[in-house]
């Protein structure tokens, strides 16, 4: 839990949550965009988040979609929105 708390302390990677929680399957490309980042960095990103299991992903083609993969993340994210409070 630390390591994902660790992981959820960095803006971009609290904002690519955000996205995958919109969205479900969004590609490297799409989120870099969103977040403001180039896709290589965004790529990073998401493979630190994959490691600790946050987010999943699949490949559809030649793209790669990614999703979040624990559902406990959106949770977190939640009580991370709300200033702390638990819901």
């Amino acid at each position: 839990m630390a390591q994902v708390l660790k992981l959820l302390a960095h803006p971009h990677r609290l904002k690519i949550l955000e996205i995958l929680r919109a969205r479900d399957g969004v590609p490297v490309h799409e989120v870099a965009g969103l977040v403001g980042l180039a896709p290589a960095a965004t790529s990073q990103l998401l493979n630190q988040m994959r490691r600790v299991g946050l987010v999943g992903a699949e490949r559809d083609r030649r793209e790669v979609l990614y999703r979040i993969a624990d559902p406990r993340s959106v949770r977190v994210l939640d009580c991370i929105c709300k200033g702390g409070a638990a819901a």
